[in-house]
């Protein structure tokens, strides 16, 4: 057998994915070239990638056979890879996500969900393996290093979303102590190689240290975890009397029950070897069923259910007979992991449940004039559907952009004004847009920020968790930890699916001839979430164009109907604020204002003054502030002018604004040819040299760039210093950006490595959709 040698040239790696860069199906290539014969059978030398899931560059890798050295794959000319980990365990988390997830399938459970975190980092990052019912179980292998103090908060994280939580350590954690001390024995989880590949291990950890090591095939799984042959020899620590027997119980499906009219009853007598929970008292229905009274159990730290609510048991439930309960009329039990609140009084699924109405001694006096009754509340212009359809539209666009938005501006999408929604209602409605809670899908409503107000949670976002499961005494802490992850989640899952795919929700299908008929009010809102998405990508649509995105032809509309429904759009004109009908244009017409804009601007009250004293002056003023929409809504740190840059633009005679302009140009079309680039390039773009420029103003010009981002992607992750380095201040830009910054060297290369990939797929994407969203003037 071949060893390794000392000497080693960073292409050199000998791990590999097969399929494709982005597989997460690891291949280890054998030192010894008897092996490497082996391992070549039935694969081609065009298999193999150095995969992103590695920390790897995405581009394919070359298997080389040598009887005097080590056999390796090899990159292919020109490298720019900059992975870190290349050695035979630089695959290792691959390969126990794979092994997890078919020991898993073994042993009954379907489609597991396998996400790696912090791949390509040192020792692997960590695994989690999500399974059973709704993914409410976890396997979570911690892999890389975490502080005491992180650990812990993960632990009390993942504990909080998930019904089951089951931990194992790599190697080199340094984690699995503080496991023996807390659960009295530690999994641990390693790979070993043998032959052409690394098998997966699983150990038992005691008190002094000892390990106990089996393969993977030989555990099973059980509520307490993962459990080792060792484990299973062990008797139990109190084995005196002999267990009782499991109980009879039938699984429910999530989603098929719900309940009304809850009634604490007294705590059932606690068992040491489960948790505590409460006893309520429930009218209940079973979907297509009658409604029955039944007991019910919820962990005890879950938040009681209102009588005067509808929910439903989404989480994981169990149906188990109430044989020793003569004295009452309920005959059986559920012992349910959580329920949820619906955010209607009444629910066609189950007609027959009907809550009582809410206690009338809470009630505060008769309203007076500063708190309107509910009967004179304003009906939403929309409907209570279309709006809620809305609000989910306008927030995920305030995902991509990586924003927030204040509750004033989110009503004003839907035709509504802040005044005519009460308190009580706007929380029931952020509820009804989140509804329901499911793992691993955002809330929404953690994008919605106090107007005028620091970045923060909504003072009424605790009230809207607690509408949709969480505990309602939550600590501001708690909601603002809360807060930040939903976000963070929202954006992530905003991020990962390209604009040009989502849909833009469920406008019915209108023929031609009956295109008249469409409520205005709808059809202007749905006018402007398209514009939105144009404004988003920097781009121009045509009429006939935003007309079919609608589904209606152009033919059933008249000029005087295309001024009216985009004057609509804007509502009434006001210098400095955003006009998004500047961003529609006639078919075939020359690059400028469309022909009918001034009699749209004349709808609006425009009037000529100083800055605007023609048409093309005030569309090119509109255009140029509806794709600076992103300036409220994505937060940046500004520094103070003194400190951004000391550039004397008239001197160098151009403005910053011109060179943002044309640095921006200059990485996109970078971006489409799938290349990085200095600040040579960047500089000679805006007609400047590189010494004009300082690295605080060069900083300042990106963050203008990417402010807001267009796609969603940072352009400026595409600049590089000589020699294809990082440029020294990508951390500054991030931190001015919103962006999570402060990071580990290692961890801001794979955040500028997963940016640059990001930058050029949607660039690749952008040209094939030039003449939808990117028709430019």
């Amino acid at each position: 057998m071949v060893s390794p040698s000392p000497e080693e040239d960073t292409r050199k790696v000998q791990t590999a994915v097969i399929g494709q860069a982005e597989s997460d199906w690891p291949v280890f290539l054998p030192y010894d070239h008897d092996d490497f014969d082996r391992f070549m059978r039935g694969r081609t030398r065009d298999d193999f990638y150095c995969g992103v899931l590695l920390g790897g560059c995405g581009k394919q890798l070359t298997p080389k056979r040598y009887t005097e050295k080590k056999c390796h794959f090899a990159h292919r000319p020109p490298v720019h890879c900059r992975r870190t980990e290349t050695g035979e365990a630089s695959a290792d988390h691959l390969y126990i996500g794979q092994a997890l997830r078919r020991w898993l399938l073994r042993q009954g459970y379907q489609d597991p969900e396998v996400t790696y975190l912090d791949p390509g980092s040192v020792h692997g990052g960590a695994v989690e393996v999500r399974f059973g019912q709704s993914r409410s179980r976890l396997i979570r292998v911690q892999l890389a290093r975490l502080s005491l103090r992180e650990w812990q908060e993960t632990r009390d994280r993942l504990a909080d979303r998930h019904t089951h939580v089951h931990w194992a350590y790599g190697p080199y954690c340094g984690l699995s102590h503080n496991e023996v001390d807390a659960a009295g024995h530690a999994i641990r989880i390693s790979c070993r190689t043998e032959g052409e590949t690394r098998e997966v291990y699983v150990g038992t950890q005691y008190p002094d240290s000892s390990l106990a090591w089996s393969a993977l095939t030989e555990c099973r799984l059980s509520n307490e975890g993962i459990i080792t042959p060792r484990l299973d020899t062990e008797p139990p620590a109190n084995s005196t009397p002999a267990p009782a027997p499991t109980p009879v119980a039938f699984p429910l499906a999530p989603g098929t029950i719900a309940f009304t009219a809850a009634t604490e009853l007294p705590a059932p007598r606690p068992d040491p070897d489960v948790a505590a929970v409460r006893l309520y008292e429930a009218d209940l229905q079973p979907l297509g069923s009658a409604v029955v009274r039944a007991r019910i159990t919820l962990p005890h730290d879950h938040p009681a259910p209102p009588p005067h609510q509808l929910h439903v048991i989404y989480s994981s439930a169990h149906l188990l007979p109430l044989a020793d309960e003569a004295t009452s009329e309920c005959a059986w039990l559920i012992r349910a992991d959580g329920a949820s609140p619906l955010p209607q009084q009444t629910d066609s699924r189950w007609p027959d449940l009907r809550p009582a109405s809410p206690p009338t001694e809470s009630r505060p006096p008769t309203p007076t004039t500063t708190e309107p009754d509910a009967s004179a509340r304003h009906p939403l212009p929309l409907g209570e559907a279309e709006t809620l359809r809305v609000f989910r539209s306008k927030l995920e666009l305030v995902a991509r952009a990586r924003g927030l938005i204040n509750w004033e501006t989110l009503v004003s999408h839907a035709g509504a004004a802040p005044a005519d929604i009460t308190p009580e209602e706007r929380v029931r409605l952020l509820v009804a847009v989140d509804h329901p809670r499911a793992d691993g899908k955002p809330v929404l409503s953690a994008l919605v920020k106090p107007a005028l107000a620091p970045d923060a949670p909504a003072p009424y976002f605790a009230d809207v968790l607690a509408g949709l499961g969480w505990r309602a005494d939550l600590t501001e802490a708690k909601v603002v930890e809360i807060w930040e992850r939903e976000r963070k989640t929202a954006y992530g899952l905003a991020e990962s699916t390209p604009a040009q795919q989502r849909p833009l929700g469920g406008l019915p299908e209108a023929k031609a001839g009956t295109a008249h008929a469409l409520n205005e009010t709808r059809l202007v809102a749905r006018f402007r979430e398209h514009l939105e998405l144009v404004a988003n990508g920097h781009g121009i649509i045509k009429w006939s164009t935003l007309l079919k995105k609608q589904h209606i032809s152009p033919s059933t509309l008249s000029d005087e109907d295309r001024v009216r429904l985009l004057a609509a759009v804007d509502r009434s004109y006001v210098p400095g604020r955003r006009m998004l009908s500047a961003l529609v244009k006639a078919d075939g017409q020359t690059p400028g204002p469309a022909p009918f804009f001034g009699d749209v601007l004349k709808k609006l009250g425009w009037k000529p003054d100083a800055a605007t004293p023609t048409v093309e002056a005030a569309w090119r003023a509109a255009v140029d502030r509806a794709y600076a929409r992103g300036t409220q809504a994505v937060p940046v740190a500004r520094a103070a002018p003194a400190e951004e840059d000391r550039v004397r633009w008239g001197k160098l005679g151009t403005t910053k604004a011109a060179v943002v302009v044309a640095v921006r140009r200059a990485l996109i079309d970078a971006a489409r040819r799938q290349v990085c680039v200095g600040w040579h390039t960047l500089a000679a773009a805006a007609g400047l040299k590189p010494t004009d420029l300082t690295d605080r103003a060069r900083e300042a010009i990106l963050v203008s760039v990417d402010s807001p981002p267009i796609y969603g992607v940072l352009l400026s992750s595409l600049v590089v210093a000589s020699e294809h380095t990082p440029v020294p201040y990508f951390d500054s830009i991030l931190k001015r950006l919103g962006r999570p910054h402060g990071l580990r060297p290692i961890e801001l290369g794979q955040v500028r490595k997963t940016e640059q990939a990001r930058a050029f797929a949607a660039y690749s994407t952008a040209v094939d959709s030039a003449d939808d969203l990117k028709e430019r003037p």
